[in-house]
């Protein structure tokens, strides 16, 4: 394992915690390493070798090394126009607004030619799905959340990112599904966000352009609707394609990560629960260095953020067994140190989250918003 994986696993001590606090996220933990035992139990499958597989990775690596897409992001996340249509379906009124679901045409096209025939497949995935809690005065400032890996529940993601809550407090909230998650899940699939993950990690690559391709198109959408400004607050993976959005979006208005993963090669080599993955990888000639490689495409740590400084603030969780706090930490670093929360649970058994909800709010507050 690379001293660069090691470093990702290392326990972090940010800040001192209480005798009660220490017990929180011990057993925080404690959840977090039973759950991936739980996942994992039973796996005892073996990484087949596709040979056409193996072949198709060496040519995508070839093209996603290319310099270019650091140097000039736009070359890999074109922006977007705003979608032509949208369709909206009501789900209920609160006081001040209403919740309404919104559908529109991605419209995204894979960079790499040779994924577009897979992509297409897809069917369901070619369309967003968003639910919107919208105040009937326009110009409300706007957040947009993005969930976790295997989320996309518009009720779940609701509570999770205390829609109702943020909505009182005056800002419109977007819950907006990722690629291959919930509604955009594939046909067939065992889970939400089976297609985003698997043995094609090139795949994964134009995932991630997809799902800031509609971010971005949804973010225009709010703005010619009469929309305020739009920042991104996102959980887990979502917190990563925020950390992503952050460094390609220059009209985004801030940028929250709540227990983020920052690497995902270094998740992937690090971490028992991909093990699976990692093998996969393995099988077909990806070495950790070429996994690099082939993701640095949409690494947030490669590129500079866009949102200023103060308007960025991470969320990390000191007993995370799923994403260990060292990601929270390296994107806070990447970051240039901005405003950070420490909450003293586990990145399932998130003890004491409804302080890190509050610092949210504080957070939006602070900047003149809400």
């Amino acid at each position: 394992m690379s001293a660069l994986v090691t470093t990702f696993r290392e326990p972090i001590a940010p800040r001192a915690v209480t005798p009660i606090e220490r017990r929180l996220l011990g057993l925080g933990a404690r959840v977090d390493e039973l759950m991936v035992r739980l996942w994992m139990r039973g796996d005892t499958r073996r990484a087949a070798i596709d040979a056409s597989l193996r072949a198709y990775l060496e040519r995508a690596l070839e093209f996603y090394r290319d310099s270019r897409f650091l140097d000039a992001p736009e070359t890999f996340f074109a922006p977007p126009p705003p979608p032509a249509t949208v369709v909206e379906t009501p789900r209920g009124l609160v006081p001040g607004g209403a919740v309404v679901d919104l559908v529109f045409a991605s419209a995204f096209e894979p960079v790499f030619p040779e994924a577009r025939a897979d992509y297409v497949r897809f069917r369901e995935n070619a369309a967003v799905h968003v639910r919107w809690w919208r105040h009937d005065a326009a110009g409300r400032p706007t957040i947009l959340c993005l969930h976790g890996y295997a989320s996309g529940n518009p009720y779940v993601d609701g509570l999770a990112f205390g829609a109702r809550r943020l909505f009182r407090a005056g800002f419109d909230v977007v819950l907006y599904t990722l690629p291959f998650h919930g509604r955009r899940r594939p046909a067939g699939a065992t889970k939400s966000g089976e297609g985003f993950f698997g043995p094609d990690v090139a795949r994964t690559n134009e995932a991630f352009a997809q799902a800031i391709f509609d971010a971005r198109r949804l973010m225009r959408h709010v703005e010619c609707e009469g929309g305020g400004p739009v920042g991104a607050f996102g959980m887990s993976l979502g917190a990563y394609v925020t950390a992503l959005l952050a460094a390609v979006e220059p009209r985004l208005a801030f940028a929250i990560a709540m227990i983020p993963v920052a690497a995902l090669p270094e998740l992937v080599w690090g971490e028992p629960l991909h093990r699976l993955r990692r093998e996969e990888a393995e099988a077909h000639g990806i070495t950790l260095a070429r996994f690099r490689e082939l993701w640095q495409v949409h690494a947030p740590l490669e590129r500079p953020p866009l949102v200023p400084r103060a308007r960025r603030f991470v969320i990390g969780a000191l007993g995370d067994r799923i994403c260990p706090p060292g990601h929270a930490h390296a994107l806070w670093n990447h970051w240039e140190r901005p405003r950070v929360h420490w909450y003293p649970g586990g990145h399932l058994a998130q003890f004491r989250r409804g302080r890190a909800l509050r610092e949210v709010l504080g957070f939006v507050r602070d900047l003149g918003l809400g």
